[in-house]
């Protein structure tokens, strides 16, 4: 296996920028929700949340559809703050899950293969 080249990286480009986009569906007990995946930022914002309703506000902040902000929504559920919302739509475990797919979404589930780097000598 050879590493990608600069040549590689720029052809590539326009693909790499737009995987950056992409939304996606998760499943859950109430139905579909589809999300957009978070910004860097938002994610160290999350991070930096101590635990503190952080998964909560990760879904807030990224759910797309439903939007779970709507006025009307948080007023049918009586939310005090909006991310009130997750806890009355959701069990705790499966805010915890959902919150897990966001961040999968965003590159951080999963393995990623690493090996010993060989150097080709001529």
């Amino acid at each position: 296996m050879s590493a990608v080249t600069i040549g590689e990286l720029i052809a590539q480009r326009e693909e790499i920028q737009s995987n950056k986009n992409h939304l996606y569906d998760i499943e859950t007990s109430i139905g579909t929700i589809t999300i957009k995946q978070p910004s860097s930022s938002l994610i160290a914002e999350v991070g930096n949340m101590k635990g503190l309703m952080s998964d909560e506000y990760l879904i807030l902040k990224t759910c797309i559809e439903p939007q779970l902000t709507d006025k009307d929504l948080q007023e049918a559920y009586q939310c005090i703050n909006p991310t009130d919302i997750c806890e009355k739509l959701w069990k705790v475990g499966e805010i915890r899950r959902i919150s897990n797919a966001i961040m999968d979404a965003a590159g951080y589930g999963g393995n990623i293969k690493a090996q010993i780097h060989k150097d080709i000598k001529n």
